[in-house]
């Protein structure tokens, strides 16, 4: 299945891989391509650098979805026939969401809410930023609004903290040993504190240091608050999970091809194939190229034809003795920066090589050139998708 055939089919696509590749571009790029197909489609993004709203002629997103003005497209020369909408994930405004959707009552919501254990894990919670991804992903498709929608994953060091992330979120939340320990210092009086002070002593100590708060009360006050939510959680990451080995859902693999994020990617997509996930097609962004430095009979050119060339350039071109040097050392000069450049382009090529050798045939892939400037615009996002989509 091509990209195109993707944008036009799928209804959800998730741009997954390493930080730094080029996901929040390749995102945007993708949304505007549907939209000018007529599709109506959202990007959420969690970008901290805010490239998806400037590249999008906004001056900045929030949790509410904004849409991209028919002026902005005008600019570039595009007319999409669908709608183009944004959004930047804020992880607290939608885990607040979240515990307001679950909790029984007001009084439930506001305890939780309120308490500063619960105050600080919705801020820095370790899994939280990739479990409000997934929340948000899920609410929006819920909703029916969107016929697409692109969402750029959270950079992560390891595919497991963004696959895992609903399981790991439920898991803290019904702590099913934290609530054995601390049940007892809510219900048991002074002769459970004791009880179950060398009990609670190490889990504390880590709680006091990731939050830096004491923990004793707080967090059995926290963890009590939460009776009765976890089933709701539970079937919530399941719905989630399910949502993403869906059929309407793609997942594209978004790398460079240097060293080390080809070594992630690949760890990545075994891990998207353990889990069972969609997984649809391969972007490789940053790609130098070889400026077709290979002669077109096949054979491989000799180490020294760029200097000679550029002593013929020489040759040719000068009209004095000055004139012949200036053009060779300039020439010799560039000669070698294209050298440079054919052997960053081999290294490139074959590190593609070895990860999309381990794809299934038919798996949709395209490389993306390394541009000369950054992309900051739509014209810019035009010039990705003149590569994805062959527009």
């Amino acid at each position: 299945m091509s990209f195109t055939e993707l944008v036009d089919t799928k209804e959800i696509i998730i741009c997954c891989g390493s930080g730094g590749v080029g996901k929040t571009t390749t995102s945007a790029a993708i949304a505007i391509h549907a939209a000018i197909r007529g599709r109506k489609v959202i990007v959420l993004t969690i970008d901290p650098a805010k490239r998806l709203a400037n590249s999008l002629g906004l001056p900045e997103l929030g949790n509410k979805e904004r849409r991209i003005a028919a002026d902005k497209f005008a600019e570039a020369g595009i007319s999409p026939q669908g709608e183009l909408y944004a959004m930047m994930l804020d992880t607290k405004r939608t885990f607040d969401d979240l515990i307001t959707k679950h909790a029984l009552n007001d009084e439930m919501r506001d305890r939780i809410l309120n308490n500063l254990l619960y105050k600080n894990i919705s801020d820095a919670f370790a899994g939280s930023q990739e479990y409000m991804a997934m929340e948000k992903l899920f609410e929006i498709y819920a909703e029916g609004k969107y016929d697409l929608i692109v969402l750029d994953t959270p950079p992560t060091k390891h595919a497991l903290d963004f696959l895992d992330a609903p399981k790991r979120m439920t898991d803290f939340l019904d702590g099913s040993v934290l609530k054995w320990f601390l049940k007892p210092y809510f219900s048991a009086g002074k002769l459970g504190i004791r009880m179950f002070q060398k009990g609670t002593a190490a889990i504390l100590r880590t709680l006091e240091r990731v939050t830096g708060i004491s923990a004793l009360k707080v967090a059995s006050d926290f963890f009590i608050s939460f009776e009765g939510m976890y089933d709701g959680f539970k079937e919530r990451a399941s719905a989630v999970y399910e949502l993403l080995r869906d059929n309407a859902t793609a997942f594209l693999l978004v790398t460079s091809p240097d060293d080390i994020t080809i070594e992630e990617a690949a760890f990545f997509y075994d891990k998207l194939i353990e889990y069972g996930m969609p997984f649809c097609g391969l972007i490789v962004n940053r790609v130098h190229a070889d400026y077709g430095l290979e002669p077109e009979d096949g054979r491989a050119a000799p180490d020294n034809s760029s200097e000679k060339l550029a002593l013929k350039l020489g040759d040719v071109l000068a009209k004095s003795a000055v004139e012949k040097k200036a053009i060779q050392v300039i020439a010799a000069e560039m000669a070698r920066n294209l050298r440079d450049f054919k052997c960053l382009a081999d290294v490139d090529a074959e590190n593609i090589r070895k990860l999309t050798s381990r794809l299934e045939a038919g798996t949709a892939f395209k490389t993306v050139p390394f541009f000369d400037t950054d992309i900051y615009d739509i014209d810019g996002l035009m010039q990705i998708n003149h590569h994805l989509f062959e527009t």
